[in-house]
């Protein structure tokens, strides 16, 4: 099921659009500049929910007579348009209950849940004590290893749960019936409490704004490989925002969104971390930038650089960033941008199979390695029985791995049969015309002022 976003003309937004597939019940991190619209699409996808959700979170004067927000949810679409007499944007459509139920959204503070927290279970305090009397309380299993797990603590053990009028409440159980309610938990507690609570309703799309507020580092990564199970147990999709370095590091590629401004549109795209903090936190202070495709393809640069007996005067820096195109679109955008260095100074070295893509080769800026790529040339000598490389043990069967040449890479190194160095030594003989010419171009850069 798609939910889809389209906001225009709201606050300095001209337009943003911003599109999920529900079916595929995942984590969405979405990061971005401060003030590219990160919250203003949090807030709009609140909107749907509770239609009145700008009249509660922000001035009127973010819109005007153009300002309109478009949803697609599902089979339906909804359309909210400016309203000059009420000077908002409101809809005359009625939001399905299957739309509104679906949606729950964390707002940034102030008016964020987990900010507000502190009365919210004190008129079942007496019923909470009646069930610590006669012991009508439960274990919540898997939200005490929930929590230890984010927390790497114990001090949950104690956790406890009733029911009263069909809503689940939780309590940490001291001695001679002292207790602890959640509402007096920590803010980050309560919140990983309340978070899971919304997953175990199977909220379908659970929308956080800023999820690493009150959550140190270590307890924020712990989170993330949680959640990213729950997503999957309870066919749920989490979007929230971000600005924590350690939080991004953990997510996958497929869970990485980074927001940006393209002339007049903002968009939401999927992009590597190393992408992201390339822009979001850069690596100036070098005199030059060798961007590449992953890590294998960096150590092989780093070995050409340190093999060569030119003497490099300038500061460099090599970073893999992700597929060839996030590569490339990475050096344009410094083109314009200049958040590494000044256009000229930062290189694109790709895989040879890249040479097929022309459009990535349409700039003096951009070269390919000899081979269609470090794993893939090893695996197809290897294939074709090569005597140079040593034939793995019998119970390690590449075919049933997911990349059989990057498998093949790795055991031979992990089981010691070839190094690195001896792997790039002996491709480079396989096309040694091809390879001076390579290190040619890569050293001249490093080299040339």
């Amino acid at each position: 099921m798609i939910f889809e976003i389209i906001i225009k003309n709201v606050q300095h937004i001209s337009e943003l659009s911003y599109s999920i597939d529900l079916s595929k019940n995942k984590l969405h991190g979405i990061v971005g500049k401060n003030g590219v619209g990160k919250t203003t699409l949090i807030k709009a996808i609140n909107n749907l929910q509770s239609t009145d959700t700008y009249q509660k979170t922000a001035s009127p004067y973010i819109f005007n007579e153009n300002s309109q927000i478009t949803y697609k949810f599902g089979d339906d679409n909804y359309e909210f348009n400016f309203n000059e007499k009420l000077n908002i944007i409101d809809t005359k459509q009625i939001i399905s209950s299957t739309a509104k139920s679906s949606i729950f959204v964390e707002l940034p503070i102030p008016h964020g849940k987990r900010f507000s927290h502190f009365q919210k279970l004190g008129n079942i305090d007496e019923e909470l004590r009646k069930s610590i009397a006669i012991e009508s309380f439960v274990e919540p299993i898997e939200l005490i290893e929930f929590l230890s797990n984010v927390y790497d603590s114990n001090r949950f053990d104690s956790l406890k749960e009733f029911s009263f009028k069909g809503e689940k409440y939780y309590f940490i159980l001291k001695d001679n019936d002292y207790y602890i309610r959640e509402d007096y938990f920590s803010s980050g507690e309560y919140f990983v409490v309340s978070l899971y609570k919304l997953i175990q309703g199977r909220k379908k799309c659970i929308t956080i704004d800023e999820i690493d507020i009150s959550l140190d580092a270590h307890a924020q990564v712990n989170l993330i490989h949680q959640l990213r199970e729950f997503c999957e147990q309870y066919e749920v999709n989490i979007i929230f925002t971000t600005h924590s370095l350690p939080l991004m590091k953990t997510l996958q590629d497929d869970e990485l969104f980074y927001m940006s401004k393209a002339e007049e549109t903002i968009s939401v795209e999927p992009k590597s971390y190393h992408y992201v903090k390339s822009l979001l936190f850069g690596f100036q202070g070098w005199d030059k930038y060798l961007l590449t495709e992953d890590e294998v393809l960096l150590e092989y640069i780093e070995h050409i650089v340190f093999g060569s007996e030119e003497p490099i005067f300038y500061q460099y820096k090599v970073i893999h960033i992700g597929g060839a195109d996030q590569v490339v679109s990475l050096m344009r955008r410094n083109e314009s941008e200049h958040f590494l260095t000044e256009e000229g100074k930062v290189l694109c070295v790709l895989d040879g199979d890249q040479r097929a893509h022309r459009n990535n080769l349409l700039n003096d800026n951009v070269v390919c390695i000899p081979f269609e790529s470090i794993e893939k040339d090893l695996y197809q000598l290897y294939l074709a029985g090569s005597a140079e490389i040593p034939r793995l043990p019998a119970e390690i069967d590449l075919a049933q791995r997911k990349s059989p040449s990057k498998a093949l890479f790795k055991e031979l190194i992990k089981n010691k049969l070839m190094s690195k160095v001896e792997i790039y030594h002996f491709l480079e003989l396989q096309k040694q015309v091809e390879t001076e010419e390579f290190k040619a171009v890569l050293l001249e850069f490093l080299t040339a002022d």
